[in-house]
Formats: C-alpha cells, sequence, structure tokens
C-alpha cells in the first residue's frame, strides 16, 4: 500500500517556486529544497523527476498562474490591456511584479550557462505565449479602430517581449519591484500616442 503523501501538491509547488524564484536552479541543492517545500528528496525524484523535474513543475505552475491572469485580458482587449499588463510588472502587489524578476528571464539567463533543452523549451513557449497575447491586442486595437493604425503587430509584439526581459532584469538588479518604471513610462506613452484620442 502507498503511503500518503506529507505534503500539498499545489503548496509544494508554490514554495519550490519562490525558492527557484529567489535562488536560480543551480544554486539549490536537493537537501536545501527539502527545507524549503517539506518535500523529501524520495518524493523530489519519483513524484517530480528529480531537481530539474521539480524545477520544470514550479515553472509551468508559475508560468501557467501568469497567462491565466495577468495575460487573460489581452486576448479580447486592446492596447489599454497591454498598458495594464506592462504596469503591473512594477506594481507592488502584482503577480508579475517582484525584487527577485521574473522566474522565466532568470531562468533564460542561466540557462545560457546549463544548456538544458527542457528549461530552452520551457522559457520560449512561455515568450511565445506572451507574444502572441501581445499581437492579438495590437491586431484587436487595430481591428476597433477601422485599421486605421499604422504599426506592425507582430514587429511591436517581439519588442515588447525585450522590453518586457529589460524591466525584469533591471528589477532584478536592483532588488526593487518598481526599478523598472522609467522603461514603462516610455512604453506605455508610446502605446497611448498610438489611439486617437
Amino acid at each position: 500500500m502507498p503511503r500518503p503523501k506529507s505534503y500539498d501538491r499545489e503548496e509544494a509547488l508554490t514554495k519550490a517556486c519562490n525558492a527557484f524564484w529567489q535562488h536560480g536552479f543551480q544554486a539549490l541543492g536537493i537537501r536545501e529544497l527539502e527545507r524549503w517545500t517539506g518535500v523529501n528528496q524520495f518524493a523530489i525524484r519519483s513524484e517530480f523527476g528529480g531537481k530539474e523535474g521539480f524545477f520544470l513543475k514550479a515553472l509551468q505552475y508559475y508560468c501557467d498562474a501568469a497567462i491565466t491572469t495577468e495575460m487573460a485580458p489581452m486576448k479580447e482587449g486592446g492596447i489599454q490591456e497591454v498598458i495594464g499588463f506592462l504596469n503591473g510588472l512594477v506594481t507592488p502587489g502584482s503577480m508579475t511584479s517582484s525584487e527577485f524578476g521574473c522566474l522565466v528571464v532568470n531562468t533564460g539567463i542561466e540557462n545560457a550557462r546549463i544548456q538544458s533543452p527542457r528549461l530552452e523549451a520551457a522559457v520560449q513557449a512561455y515568450w511565445a505565449t506572451l507574444e502572441d497575447h501581445f499581437r492579438t491586442a495590437l491586431e484587436n486595437e487595430q481591428n476597433a479602430q477601422g485599421g486605421g493604425l499604422n504599426f506592425d503587430a507582430t514587429e511591436l509584439a517581439q519588442a515588447l517581449i525585450a522590453a518586457v526581459m529589460g524591466v525584469h532584469a533591471r528589477n532584478r538588479t536592483q532588488g526593487s519591484q518598481v526599478a523598472g518604471t522609467p522603461l514603462i513610462k516610455v512604453l506605455t506613452a508610446s502605446l497611448s500616442s498610438l489611439v486617437p484620442e
């Protein structure tokens, strides 16, 4: 008869997410993960697929939360919803604002050294999803304005991805949720200027 779990899976993923977010993937050993999450070594290996598997599940948990809450309004919205998402990156209390930056950005930077195909795939999937949300919102705005807005939605969406990465990197290096505010102000003013008064 299997032993009952001594932990709550969602709580364990939340704790793992926070641990990896603060310290990165390589810096945390299995024993430290045990301490941070309350999940023992055996369960980390057997139920999460080891340290990398645990990290990937925590990263997916993080990504899913951002996609279903912070990104979701852009699917039906327009430029104001893009602005709302961007402002959230530097708003204390927002789930996308942290003094630790962004777990996806941090992972991408760290994986340049680790070279894990699974981590790379997870990171790229997140950015592709965010780019799609940006592009959809920008196209929605163009359609709402009768096609009179003169910008390339795909190109602008790609530029916004680079800007989001920069905001998170700035927040992380400064240890502040609001360090990227100057860039956000420039971005949101530029986006607002695209829509006629």
